[in-house]
C-alpha cells in the first residue's frame, strides 16, 4: 500500500534575525528587533513600547522537556536551536518526511506581537515584509508548503489591498489578531467591508494564539499564562456569531489555531442555550442555532488534545483540522504519527481522514486528491510506538488518563 496522507494544518516559520534590518533602515529606533534583555530567557523581541515579545528560544525547542535544568541552560542559545529545516527548504521536507507529512500550513512566529504596536505604518511594513519573505520561502515547494499572510485591521483598505497582493503571491488565507482592540471589537459594521472582501477572494481568516490586538489576549490575569487563553478566543467567536457576521456574510471561514479544542464543547452548549432561552431569532435576530454557525463558518485547530476529540460529535468532525506546530518548543514533531495513533485510536478511519486531509485539503483548495474510503483506511494504520521523554512524563495527553 502507499504512504498515509497526512498534512498539518499548524506549522510555523520563524523568522531571522536580519529578517527586521529592513524596518530598522525605515523606522532607526523605532523599529522593533531582537534584544536580550534577560540571559536566561534568550534573545526576544522588542516592541518598542515597553514590551517584550515571546522568548525566541521556545520557537525551536520542539520535543524537549522544559522541566529540566538542561532545557533551561537551551534558552540562552536562541537562533543556534534552530533546525536546519526552518530556514533551509529541502531539509524542511526531510523534517516533513520523518514526521510522516504530506504539506503544512505555514504561519509565522516571531511577529506574533506585532499587533499591539501603535505606529501602524511599522505594522504595515513588517506584514508587508513578512508575506514575501515567507512567500519566497514558501515557493521553493509549493506543492508542500503553503503560507498564510499577516494582516493589520485598522487602516483596511490597505489591509484589502494586501490581502489581494498576498493572494497572488500563492498565500491560502490570512492571519489577524485573535482577539480585537477593546474599543472596536469584530462585531464592529467598520469591519464589514474586509469581511465582504474576504469572502469574496475566498480567503479564510485565523486567529492564533498569542496575536491578540491586545497583551494577554485582553484577559485581566497573568497568573495561568497562556493555559487559559481560549478564554480570550471565546469572546472574539460569540461576538462574531451573535452579532450576525456569520449570518452576514455566509461563506467566511474563520480558524481558531493553536487554543486546542477541548473547550469549545461547552462553550457552544452555553451559547447555544443562551440563544434559546433569550428567544432564538426574535430576540438575536439569527436564524441558526450559534453550533450551527460554528459549523459553517469555523474551523479549530488541536495538536494532541483528546479531551476535544472526546467531544467531535458536538464540536464536528468537519470544523476540527490536526497540525503538529513545527518547529515550537509546544510542536510533536517528530512524532507525529505515534500521538494520532494514540489520540485518535476511537476514531473511524472516516474521522481521521477529515482531521488529517480533507477537511484541511477542502479549506484551502489544496492539490491532492481525497480519494475517500480506502484513503482513510490507510491513514487508520497504527504507527509503532517511539521511545521519547513523552513516554517518561505527564504529556497533555496522558494527563487527561490520570
Amino acid at each position: 500500500m502507499g504512504q498515509k496522507l497526512c498534512i498539518s494544518a499548524d506549522s510555523h516559520v520563524v523568522e531571522s534575525a536580519e529578517f527586521f534590518e529592513p524596518l530598522e533602515k525605515l523606522f532607526g529606533e523605532d523599529a522593533p528587533r531582537m534584544v536580550i534583555a534577560d540571559a536566561a530567557r534568550g534573545p526576544q523581541l522588542d516592541l518598542r513600547n515597553g514590551k517584550l515579545g515571546i522568548g525566541l528560544s521556545g520557537f525551536f525547542m520542539q520535543n524537549v522537556d522544559f522541566t529540566t535544568p538542561e532545557a533551561m541552560e537551551m534558552r540562552k542559545l536562541g537562533y543556534a536551536l534552530a533546525r536546519p529545516g526552518c530556514y533551509d527548504v529541502a531539509e524542511r521536507l526531510k523534517d516533513q518526511e520523518m514526521d510522516g507529512l504530506a504539506a503544512e500550513i505555514v504561519y509565522p512566529s516571531v511577529i506574533f506581537n506585532l499587533y499591539q504596536i501603535e505606529n501602524l505604518d511599522i505594522v504595515k511594513a513588517a506584514f508587508s515584509l513578512y508575506n514575501d519573505w515567507v512567500g519566497d520561502y514558501c515557493k521553493q515547494a509549493p506543492d508542500r508548503l503553503f503560507p498564510l499572510a499577516s494582516l493589520q485591521l485598522l487602516d483596511l483598505d490597505e489591509a484589502i489591498k494586501e490581502m489581494e497582493r498576498s493572494k497572488k503571491l500563492s498565500h491560502v488565507g490570512v492571519s489577524i489578531a485573535a482577539t480585537a482592540p477593546p474599543d472596536r471589537l469584530y462585531s464592529d459594521p467598520f469591519y464589514d467591508k474586509f469581511w465582504e472582501a474576504a469572502q469574496a477572494m475566498s480567503m479564510p481568516m485565523h486567529w492564533h494564539i498569542f496575536t491578540g490586538a491586545t497583551d494577554n489576549h485582553g484577559l485581566p490575569f497573568r497568573q495561568a499564562g497562556s493555559a487559559l487563553s481560549f478564554a480570550g478566543v471565546m469572546f472574539t467567536i460569540a461576538d462574531i456569531i451573535q452579532s450576525g457576521v456569520c449570518e452576514r456574510f455566509p461563506g467566511l471561514r474563520f480558524v481558531v489555531t493553536e487554543f486546542e479544542t477541548g473547550w469549545v464543547a461547552i462553550m457552544l452548549k452555553r451559547l447555544d442555550w443562551a440563544y434559546i432561552r433569550g428567544g432564538g431569532e426574535k430576540v438575536f435576530g439569527l436564524p441558526m442555532m450559534p453550533s450551527e454557525y460554528w459549523k459553517r463558518n469555523f474551523r479549530v485547530t488541536f495538536e494532541d488534545d483528546p479531551l476535544g476529540i472526546m467531544t467531535r460529535d458536538f464540536i464536528g468532525t468537519s470544523t476540527m483540522m490536526w497540525g503538529s506546530d513545527y518547529p515550537h518548543g509546544d510542536s510533536i514533531f517528530p512524532h507525529s504519527q505515534q500521538v494520532l495513533s494514540e489520540i485518535l485510536s476511537d476514531c473511524t478511519p472516516e474521522e481521521r481522514y477529515e482531521l488529517t486531509v480533507k477537511n484541511v485539503v477542502e479549506l484551502y483548495d489544496l492539490p491532492f486528491e481525497l480519494e475517500g474510503p480506502d484513503q482513510a483506511l490507510l491513514n487508520s494504520i497504527p504507527t509503532p510506538e517511539v521511545k521519547t521523554w513523552r513516554n517518561s512524563m505527564p504529556s497533555r495527553a496522558m494527563m487527561t488518563r490520570v
